[in-house]
């Protein structure tokens, strides 16, 4: 006599089934109907395969095909909230995460775990690069400023997978930090604090979900705790943009880096912010060099000795950091010097005529302020 089958022996069969016809459908889909070549079969002396046996057209449709690649990638984050861990970590609330900064030899999960910390030797030698460039700037009458902008995942710790923990109190930039105001170098502003009282105060993020940087709104807190470190006379003649005098718009859009790392740049979107189209432009921007741009505010500029309001030289290592803080800067100071890159540029400073240079280092960058990286030196 024969047995009934069981609801779970039906259910593992129809899944099974449900497995192979979705195998089926793609490499139908992408030999026969769309014809799609991802990856062409090539010999190594990259003469043409004349014949493609069906294992390696079932691999090339289904493992080489962007279609195929994209629905891989969108049910491994649907069913179980991960992507490709050698490349990117999935977070909560859409968040992606970085694994590795390969330029600068940096990994974010050992940092975020304490396990990859600066030398004393590599502290000492960026403190002693910071120390030669303000001495350098110092003697050309100007004044030096490091801003370290932390991580995503420094500020949305909340975000990152339970399993790593909670962040370290060892990471390279509390380490910095410390090390920095211990050997009396007062020039820098660690923005960790700032952006965490700034992420209570708002409903909408300052970072972007699917790329470590900063928005529109978090680059706004970040003029902000640089303008708090003027002086009085600074404060007193110029016009600060202040928060409840601006709007952002959020909208969502593509997933940006990470997302396009992870193969899901069009199925997790990024929560974009930016600054409403009615901001005020009070301001027009000089003819360029191309290594830097020039803002003044209109109706004229003023020089600092009879205005009060310094010029300033502001060095980036990301262009669109560059762009989305210039509506604060140009609209609050007299002249605005954009630089794209940290090098002491002779001719960029000349034009600029800068009272006061700021330099924009992320938390993964901070290997780019040892004498030896990147052409790095005490003038660049």
């Amino acid at each position: 006599m024969k047995k009934e089958m069981s609801a779970f022996h039906l259910i593992v069969i129809s899944g099974f089934i449900g497995i192979l016809l979705t195998v089926a459908i793609f490499y139908l889909t992408n030999i026969f109907v769309t014809g799609e070549r991802a990856v062409s079969a090539y010999c190594y002396d990259g003469s043409e395969l004349a014949t493609e046996g069906p294992i390696s057209a079932f691999n090339r449709a289904v493992y080489q095909s962007s279609g195929s690649l994209d629905f891989i990638h969108q049910t491994q984050y649907t069913l179980f909230g991960t992507v490709n861990g050698s490349l990117v970590v999935a977070g909560n609330n859409d968040f992606l995460f970085n694994v590795e900064d390969r330029e600068h030899g940096y990994h974010y999960i050992d940092d975020y775990v304490g396990s990859c910390a600066f030398t004393e030797e590599e502290k000492a030698l960026i403190l002693q690069n910071l120390q030669q460039r303000m001495a350098a700037y110092e003697a050309r009458k100007t004044e030096y400023l490091l801003v370290i902008i932390p991580n995503a995942q420094t500020v949305y710790s909340e975000n990152m997978p339970s399993y790593y923990g909670s962040i370290s109190e060892s990471t390279r930039l509390q380490q910095l930090d410390a090390y920095l105001l211990e050997h009396d170098f007062q020039n820098f502003i660690n923005l960790t604090d700032d952006l965490l009282e700034a992420k209570e105060l708002e409903d909408i993020p300052l970072y972007h979900n699917t790329e470590n940087a900063l928005n529109s709104l978090g680059l706004y807190y970040t003029y902000y705790a640089i303008y708090c470190t003027f002086s009085d006379t600074v404060l007193a003649n110029t016009d600060f943009m202040w928060r409840d005098e601006i709007s952002f718009d959020s909208h969502m859009t593509n997933g940006r880096a990470l997302a396009e790392k992870a193969g899901l740049a069009h199925f997790i979107q990024n929560n974009t912010v930016s600054l409403s189209g009615n901001t005020k432009q009070n301001y027009r921007f000089l003819h360029g060099s191309g290594a830097a741009d020039t803002s003044i505010m209109l109706p004229f500029y003023v020089p600092s000795e009879e205005s009060g309001c310094p010029e300033l030289l502001l060095q980036f290592g990301r262009e669109q950091d560059r762009l989305q803080i210039e509506p604060y800067f140009s609209n609050t100071f007299g002249k605005v010097t954009y630089q794209i890159g940290y090098e002491d540029d002779a001719e960029i400073f000349a034009a600029a005529t800068p009272r006061v240079v700021i330099q924009f280092v992320y938390e993964n960058e901070l290997s780019a302020l040892l004498p030896y990286e990147n052409g790095a030196s005490s003038e660049g």
